[in-house]
């Protein structure tokens, strides 16, 4: 993947970085990746730059990736899904992300969506994640699909409940 530039205070791209943070809340562990770029320290009350210490600076789109990543890692840790799992879920029973969403009563997009950005509600990401752990419960919602014809359902269904995929 291709390193995002940012520009700095004397106008001189840099790398966009990134590390891994771990934060509590409410005695919950949350552990997310925080992009970032580093730039010469400001004085907040008299607005000089410090040439000699470079700290941690964020745009306005690392922000609210941030601001993401860290809502995904909640969800995460309170029972949802994470992206990662539905991805490798998909891969493994060879299930396209619209019929994925279609199965589960989403609208066409709403996996590709959440593999994307990550998990837009607790619920969702806890029902996804009921899914991929239970076999039965995903292989139901298979057989109650109208939306995919009966040779498809059982296709999915008997791909599901396999165990050597």
């Amino acid at each position: 993947m291709e390193t995002k530039k940012v520009l700095t205070r004397d106008n001189t791209p840099t790398e966009e970085l990134s590390a891994t943070v771990i934060k509590s809340h409410h005695g919950i562990q949350l552990e997310y990746t925080e992009v970032y770029y580093l730039d010469f320290a400001v004085d907040e009350d008299t607005g000089m730059i410090n040439k000699a210490i470079k700290e941690k600076h964020y745009t306005k789109n690392q922000m609210e990736r941030n601001l993401k990543a860290l809502k995904n890692a909640y969800h995460i840790a309170k029972g949802a899904a994470s992206p990662a799992e539905i991805i490798h879920y998909r891969k493994k029973y060879k299930i396209p992300a619209s019929t994925f969403s279609i199965i589960l009563g989403f609208s066409k997009n709403t996996i590709s969506n959440i593999e994307t950005d990550g998990i837009t509600s607790l619920s969702t990401g806890r029902l996804i994640k009921i899914c991929i752990d239970d076999k039965s419960v995903i292989t139901r919602y298979v057989q109650l699909c109208d939306a995919l014809d009966k040779r498809k359902r059982d296709e999915l269904s008997k791909r599901i409940m396999e165990e050597s995929v």
